[in-house]
């Protein structure tokens, strides 16, 4: 079978149930991207989220998927309406990227990527069965989901590679 790769942009939320579709994001650094699949349904899904809250961010009207607070609800309810309820999640980013230390900075900026991590977990607020949190850190990653069998993969600076198995069955019905 013929893998095609569909690229998850900034602020851009994709759910699929194609099993020749490869999701992936080449580079994450403070962005969080949560994998979400659903192994009976077979279903996947995917949110690249760049900030942790839409309040009174003037963005919101053109891009709205940028904010954990908007993009998550909006993920796990478009899995809910394919059938996929409960899916499986791994949330991989939020690394420290940006280096301040010589400037004066506004520390939530400096922090963007563990503010971003903690709203995606927030917002996820036990509606997942979450798997893995490949999260923090000072460098990025970059990672690919299988829609074909829940695997992710995540490579970092180094070249290293992990998987994350999202096809476990859910432990509850």
């Amino acid at each position: 079978m013929a893998m095609k790769e569909r690229i998850v942009n900034l602020g851009e939320i994709v759910v699929t149930d194609d099993p020749e579709t490869v999701l992936a994001v080449p580079g994450i650094g403070s962005c969080v991207v949560v994998c979400v699949f659903h192994p009976r349904t077979c279903l996947a899904g995917m949110a690249h989220i760049v900030l942790p809250s839409s309040q009174g961010r003037s963005e919101v009207s053109t891009k709205p998927f940028w904010f954990a607070d908007i993009a998550v609800p909006h993920l796990l309810e478009s899995m809910k309406m394919k059938g996929a309820i409960r899916p499986n999640c791994a949330i991989v980013g939020g690394a420290k990227v940006l280096n301040f230390s010589s400037m004066a900075t506004n520390t939530s900026v400096a922090n963007i990527g563990e503010l971003n991590v903690k709203s995606v977990l927030e917002n996820l607020n036990g509606s997942v069965n979450l798997v893995a949190q490949i999260v923090g850190g000072n460098t990025g990653f970059s990672i690919r989901l299988q829609v074909a069998d829940g695997i992710l993969f995540i490579k970092d600076k180094e070249g290293q590679i992990r998987q994350v198995n999202l096809s476990l069955p859910r432990m509850e019905g």
